[in-house]
């Protein structure tokens, strides 16, 4: 039976895509040839405000380099170590393109170690990222990191206006230092109830602005306030 002319062709063309595609396969294995090249590395975080520049130092890997030198397992390993990063996750496209996706920590408090301050996680962990100067509108810890940390923050939110920081006492209660030079003495249990009470006091009476010097909640029937002399 003879055939058509556009068998022919249909024959003719899938030779030819057949031929092209195993030579894209045997140079890309051979390292060699445009696919066997990165180019283009594309980062993406989680997070809005997360810096990606120690992400891009820790991938270490320019347009042009050959992409059987990438090990995305190693890839991967090196950007979890940088600060601030929980996870990540790569993928190698067909094309050369590489695509990172980050998920880094959320930052809810802050740890006060001498003349740094460190980033806190809202699941307490500390980032190891410094900085000399506190963030705005930041809780901040000295001493042990709370294992309730998101309670405290969510209990103290009324007046965290007014806080410089907090430090826990005998690893069983907290005190408040307040930006006005006010000691709260807070009680190892209730610690919600008791910051409310504050809270209610300074909304009514602007307790925390006055000349006070220690205000004593450790006794749930009453409140010992001690004034500067």
């Amino acid at each position: 039976m003879k055939k058509s002319f556009f068998f022919w062709l249909y024959f003719v063309v899938s030779i030819v895509l057949a031929t092209y595609f195993a030579v894209r396969i045997i140079t890309s294995t051979m390292g060699r040839g445009p696919i066997s090249y990165v180019k283009h590395i594309s980062v993406t975080s989680d997070s809005k405000d997360a810096n990606l520049e120690p992400v891009m130092i820790a991938v270490g890997i320019t347009s042009g380099t050959n992409i059987k030198s990438v090990d995305l397992h190693q890839l991967n390993n090196r950007i979890s170590k940088v600060p601030g990063v929980k996870n990540a996750s790569t993928r190698r496209l067909a094309n050369g393109d590489i695509i990172i996706k980050t998920h880094h920590h959320k930052i809810a408090a802050q740890l006060n170690e001498g003349n740094y301050y460190y980033p806190l996680s809202a699941d307490g962990t500390k980032i190891e990222t410094p900085s000399t100067e506190r963030d705005a509108n930041t809780i901040v810890f000295r001493g042990p990191i709370p294992n309730d940390l998101t309670d405290i923050i969510k209990n103290v939110s009324g007046i965290s206006e007014h806080i410089d920081y907090m430090n826990m006492v005998e690893s069983r209660r907290w005190n408040i230092h307040t930006k006005n030079g006010i000691t709260i003495y807070l009680p190892e249990n209730e610690l919600g109830v008791a910051i409310n009470k504050i809270n209610r006091l300074n909304q009514t009476h602007k307790l925390l602005s006055r000349n006070i010097e220690i205000i004593d909640m450790r006794d749930n029937a009453r409140i010992l306030v001690k004034t500067r002399k």
